[in-house]
């Protein structure tokens, strides 16, 4: 897609949608500053996001597709899975244009406005890591072909990109996940979280492919585990576990049966249990 197609984007010229964005803004930044890492704040500036000025959309693209070679798919309204995943893995990421008003500033109805994909997805595209690992996901989607294969893309999904921490060994747990970065909820929700919670992404494919009532905890507050990366490299890598597992349930589906998953122990490892000792205090945060 050219450049010459984000030209004229849609954009809320309302007064009040300046206020929205200010207000949102400001929120996220006055809880994010001690959960995200130090290169969040110069990409937003590098973009041109900020506080006192609704996002000129067609400057942010260029910028994006010449820091990135990535392109950015601005839509009127969310787009189905099927054209989300499609678009990620050619390094096309869609963008909705709608601005919430302030009787949804919540909560927007209907999935991600604007601030949701241009304040938490975006500026994390300028760190090629993450980029990798989003495009990777894309393409793991076209392995998604029985409901099975797609719950577990989901749940996979929910709990890396949107809800997903990033802990060098020995610093501060940092966020990544698009909603612990642009909902004061699941932020909280993280923060509030008992430390046993948190697992090393190593393990999170295998936990999520139990079938266990799983899909009842994505409309809850937060996931009942947070997995926690040490590098962008490690998300690449889980992404790579989500292939081949997706590959295993396609065969399983051709040879007509199922086969059970291991379980995953209820006791935390001692990894985990490591995990949990370098970041006490998280749950404490407010």
């Amino acid at each position: 897609m050219s450049l010459h197609l984000l030209a004229r984007p849609h954009h809320p010229a309302a007064p009040a949608s300046g206020m929205v964005w200010k207000m949102l803004f400001d929120r996220q930044q006055g809880l994010l500053h001690r959960w995200v890492s130090p290169g969040f704040a110069p990409a937003l500036a590098e973009l041109g996001l900020r506080r006192d000025a609704l996002p000129n959309l067609s400057h942010i693209s260029q910028l994006v597709r010449q820091r990135t070679g990535w392109t950015l798919l601005l839509t009127g309204a969310p787009v189905t899975e099927t054209t989300y995943y499609a678009a990620l893995r050619r390094r096309e990421l869609p963008v909705v244009s709608r601005l919430r008003s302030f009787s949804e500033f919540d909560q927007p109805p209907g999935g991600p406005d604007l601030f949701a994909d241009l304040f938490g997805r975006v500026p994390l595209l300028l760190e090629p890591g993450y980029a990798t690992a989003l495009q990777e996901l894309g393409a793991a989607w076209e392995l998604a072909t029985t409901p099975a294969a797609v719950a577990l893309l989901r749940r996979f999904a929910r709990a890396t990109f949107e809800r997903g921490l990033l802990a060098a060994e020995g610093g501060r747990p940092q966020f990544y996940g698009g909603q612990l970065l642009t909902s004061a909820r699941y932020l909280h929700a993280a923060a509030a979280a008992d430390a046993t919670t948190y697992q090393p992404l190593a393990g999170a494919v295998r936990h999520l492919s139990q079938p266990a009532p799983a899909e009842a905890a994505l409309t809850a507050v937060g996931p009942e585990v947070y997995f926690v990366a040490e590098t962008w490299a490690d998300i690449t890598a889980a992404v790579q576990q989500l292939r081949q597992e997706l590959v295993k349930m396609q065969r399983q589906a051709i040879a007509g049966h199922g086969l059970p998953f291991a379980a995953v122990p209820t006791e935390p490892t001692s990894r985990s249990r490591a995990l949990a000792a370098r970041i006490p205090g998280l749950w404490q945060a407010k």
